[in-house]
């Protein structure tokens, strides 16, 4: 690879003295090349990151592509160094046989600091399914699979899993892609559930082996995966690949069958985004959740006719089809494009995050910044929009090295920094590339905790309010707070927090003492380890006799999510029936309930907007309430 001066690197101190959002952070790799660190010597040719992850201490973790074809990990600190109490001099290569190939693709630390890693491993005949767990210093964890690895045959051809989520229950989901015939080159989706322990779990997922391969149309190569509260689970990738390619999400209900029923069209949701015509190629490259159930899609498309690509990013509703509030650029599709220009440049975009306020953050390469390729990452709004918070536009771009082309391949969050990982090459894009690890200043953080459940019950003269968190990160506790009109709340006990975790974690409290003859709100405060906190939705308890006698709704008017409080007094499968005004039914959902009232809630985001009815009924006993959707 070329050399390169000293030139950018005084440019990157300016630009630390007068810091800004979006701007490389010039305190990471302060005495080398600030903001930035590239290494040349991983395995002596083809090197770049392709998948980023922290630890709750801020210590990242790169899956890193190589040539010399092993599982490669490289720990840096938060000072943008080499961690020396990982593997050799901070560099993990691990196979799981001696004469194997092997190839990482996604990453995972979990809470107790071990490392989850997910590829490919390649012996006598084709490549696999693998996922390897270590210990924290990088060294095989020998209570997982077979010494540190886990593998699943998804086919007689190549499989290689490229993305990983962790259940609530500590189960390990990898996606990725099972060829349909050795050399093929044609693949379909393809989905391995793995016990805790590493062996796949043959009696709980897909019809034999743990696995489940998805044909949609043609060549389909999922490359992202992400698990619903409610435990189903959603792949997102590209189908029909070599012909009109198409953005496209499956979702699995818990065992593995396809969701025939609330998703998309039997299940799968497709989008050709017609950029110059049909038959454009839309390439999906990786998938989030947002807290809401919602799906985001990211990656790119070229017109019909050939071309440079643009970013293209997609939100699905909960039910599996574009969402029309995702409109940032105003024609209400659930599709916001973005060129570089005002030429026509060339743009894609392999990563994607959200953060705890909401705003969606997407990364990947532009050569609408300079004469070569520079990363490039994307700050939207809720709406889509471009957040003109972030680098004054929304767009902030870095082109490392000036006389080589850098290419953006994964993005983590940590405290106030966005780590973005892949790699530099010589032009043109033929060469081989050098690992790249950039760290960006940011003014929002992770999400440091999903709240996947919130609900209380009255118990004789007290209430116990149970929740459960799906995940969380540098938290400290919750507090609980009660009022008895719905402004001023007092706090009445605490509970401590996990602090970090991938996996479910239960909390109860109860209170001895509430308002007997008023209406008791309750709300938890969930305060981070530096101070930050958020609230959680209010619920409504009422001791004269029940526990609320009215259907409460709320936020009204509403957008998306629809808080729901059912009374007390309501015991079986209640239905929910939402009916507009002339008394048609727009839309059904129903809940459990042992008479106790109970929280749920009810995605609204596809309704037009004006005033509607909820009515919750079970039996003869029915209760209405009307919310307006904005």
């Amino acid at each position: 690879m070329k050399k390169f001066t000293s030139t950018f690197t005084m440019a990157l101190l300016c630009l630390y003295a007068s810091a800004q959002v979006g701007a490389l952070d010039g305190t990471f790799n302060l005495t080398g090349t600030p903001g930035y660190a590239i290494n040349q010597q991983v395995s002596g040719n083809d090197d770049y990151g392709q998948a980023i992850a922290t630890h709750s201490d801020g210590r990242v973790v790169v899956a890193v592509f190589t040539s010399n074809k092993n599982f490669t990990l490289m720990r840096y600190t938060t000072a943008g160094i080499l961690d020396n109490t990982f593997g050799t001099g901070g560099i993990v290569n691990i196979r799981q046989f001696g004469g194997d190939e092997a190839q990482a693709y996604a990453v995972k630390v979990l809470s107790d600091n071990k490392i989850l890693v997910a590829g490919y491993t390649w012996g006598s005949f084709n490549k696999d399914f693998a996922v390897a767990k270590l210990l924290e210093d990088g060294t095989p964890d020998p209570s997982f699979g077979a010494n540190g690895w886990a593998v699943n045959t998804i086919s007689n051809a190549h499989d290689v899993a490229q993305s990983i989520a962790i259940q609530s229950n500590g189960k390990i989901v990898v996606a990725g892609i099972s060829e349909i015939s050795p050399g093929a080159d044609v693949y379909d989706f393809a989905v391995a559930r793995f016990n805790a322990d590493g062996s796949p779990d043959v009696s709980g997922f897909g019809l034999s082996g743990g696995k489940v391969i998805t044909n949609i149309n043609g060549d389909d190569r999922a490359e992202g995966v992400g698990i619903q509260s409610d435990g189903k689970i959603v792949v997102g990738g590209t189908s029909n690949a070599k012909a009109d390619a198409n953005f496209t999400a499956v979702r699995y209900n818990t065992d593995g069958s396809i969701d025939a029923s609330g998703f998309g069209t039997l299940g799968i949701a497709t989008v050709d985004i017609g950029f110059g015509g049909a038959g454009s190629t839309d390439l999906a490259h990786a998938l989030i959740i947002q807290t809401d159930g919602k799906v985001l899609l990211t990656g790119q498309t070229a017109g019909s006719g050939g071309g440079n690509n643009n970013v293209v990013t997609v939100r699905f509703t909960t039910a599996g089809v574009p969402d029309p509030a995702f409109n940032g650029d105003g024609d209400s599709d659930g599709i916001i494009m973005f060129n570089n220009g005002p030429g026509n440049t060339d743009e894609g975009a392999r990563t994607i995050t959200q953060q705890s306020d909401g705003k969606i953050i997407v990364g990947g390469d532009t050569d609408g910044a300079g004469s070569t390729f520079a990363l490039l990452l994307l700050r939207y709004n809720t709406d889509g929009s471009l957040d003109n918070s972030f680098n004054s536009d929304g767009i902030a771009t870095a082109d490392i090295v000036t006389t080589e082309e850098d290419y953006g391949y994964a993005i983590v969050l940590y405290s106030n920094r966005i780590y973005f990982t892949g790699g530099t090459t010589e032009p043109p894009q033929t060469g081989a590339k050098d690992f790249l690890i950039a760290a960006f200043q940011n003014d929002g953080s992770p999400l440091p905790l999903v709240l996947s459940q919130f609900y209380g019950q009255k118990q004789t003269s007290k209430v116990v309010l149970q929740w459960q968190t799906s995940s969380e990160e540098n938290l400290k506790q919750f507090v609980i707070e009660r009022s008895n009109d719905g402004k001023t709340y007092k706090a009445i006990g605490q509970v401590a927090a996990t602090g970090n975790s991938t996996t479910a974690k239960h909390y109860n409290f109860a209170d001895q003492s509430p308002f007997m003859s008023a209406n008791n709100y309750y709300r938890l405060l969930m305060q981070d380890v530096d101070g930050n906190f958020k609230y959680s939705k209010i619920l409504i308890i009422k001791f004269d006799g029940q526990l609320s006698t009215n259907l409460q709704v709320f936020p009204s008017p509403v957008k998306d999510l629809l808080q729901i409080q059912l009374p007390g007094g309501m015991n079986g499968n209640v239905s929910l029936l939402i009916m507009d005004m002339n008394g048609r039914i727009v839309k059904k959902g129903n809940q459990a309930s042992d008479g106790s009232a109970v929280a749920t809630t009810m995605d609204v985001s596809t309704l037009i907007k004006g005033v509607y009815i909820l009515k919750a009924q079970v039996g003869n006993t029915s209760v209405i309430s009307r919310f307006t959707k904005n």
